[in-house]
Parts: structure tokens; C-alpha cells; sequence
């Protein structure tokens, strides 16, 4: 079936059943899924950025520096801590102001690296039981196209992601 038929066919038969979506074709680049005979399962991943994700305690960003382990990626370094009695992960966001004098352009890339966390932080969810304060620190000297952010971003998740997992086992 030509690849147009196979779209066409996508719209018409998209449904939920328990707040979960079913396809009946295979699709790569799906997150979360699983085949299922005919039926591909999705999983509905949360990709909110609510206040109580967000990371503000100044007490906590000083341990973190402190105490908290690094990875980077360039152009964005992570600064993570594995912390026990918190509900969610916390993710903080900076970009110095030696790098970018104007305010516009730090708050763009802090706004870019926002949505690309919020986009791929289903990654750190398949850790069960572990959650993590983080602060991401974007290092580069010129501003960057949001791919690029997105693919630092991504590969220091599945990085922190596999540490942890191999800590776990």
C-alpha cells in the first residue's frame, strides 16, 4: 500500500480505549510502544512542564553544585543529583550572562532548552523510583538552532538514563 493510503487510512482510524491510543500500522519514530498483533499500543506521555517540575529552591541549586555529579554535551552541560523524597524530577534552566550581554536572546535559549526538556523527558521516566534535580547550563558563545539544543539534550537524558539504569542493576 502506497505510503498516501497508509495516511490516509492513519487519520480515519486513530481512537482511544483507557486513555490510551491504538494504531493499526508500525510507525519509528513513536516514543513509547509496543506491537500488538495487528494494533500498534501507545503509551500517552505527559508532556506538560508544570510549576512543581520546575526547580527554584536556592538551597537545592547550591547542593546541587556542591554534591551533584556532570555529563555534557555540547553545547549544554547537566548538573544532576539523585534526590529520595521528591515526587517528581526537578529541571532548572540557565544560560550566563558573560555568553549573551542581551536578555532576549538568554531568555530564547533558556526557552528553547525548556522545550526541549519538556519534549524528551519521558526518557528519565522509564527509571522507576529514582528521581533526579537538575540544572541544565547551556555553555556555547553564539545562539543555536533549536536541533541542536534538542540533540544535547536528548543524548545527556539517555545518558543519565543508562548511568543510572546500570547503577540500578
Amino acid at each position: 500500500m502506497p505510503r498516501e493510503e497508509w495516511q490516509t487510512l492513519i487519520r480515519k482510524t486513530i481512537f482511544t480505549k483507557n486513555n490510551n491510543l491504538y494504531f493499526p500500522f508500525f510507525q519509528r519514530d513513536l516514543a513509547s510502544a509496543k506491537f500488538c498483533g495487528v494494533f500498534l499500543y501507545i503509551y500517552t506521555v505527559n508532556q506538560k512542564f508544570p510549576k512543581k517540575e520546575k526547580l527554584k529552591s536556592a538551597k537545592t541549586i547550591e547542593n546541587l553544585f556542591l554534591e551533584g555529579k556532570t555529563h555534557s554535551k555540547f553545547p549544554v552541560k547537566l548538573f544532576f543529583l539523585q534526590k529520595e523524597n521528591i515526587e517528581t524530577n526537578l529541571a532548572a534552566f540557565a544560560v550566563p550572562k558573560r555568553n549573551f550581554k542581551s536578555a532576549v536572546d538568554r531568555n530564547r535559549v533558556k526557552r528553547q532548552l525548556r522545550e526541549a526538556y519538556r519534549l524528551n523527558k519521558h526518557i528519565l521516566e522509564e527509571i522507576r523510583g529514582k528521581k533526579f534535580v537538575m540544572l541544565f547550563l547551556f555553555m556555547g558563545k553564539v545562539k543555536p538552532h533549536y536541533i541542536q539544543l534538542e540533540e544535547a539534550m536528548v543524548k545527556l537524558l539517555k545518558k543519565l538514563r543508562d548511568e543510572m539504569s546500570q547503577d540500578k542493576d
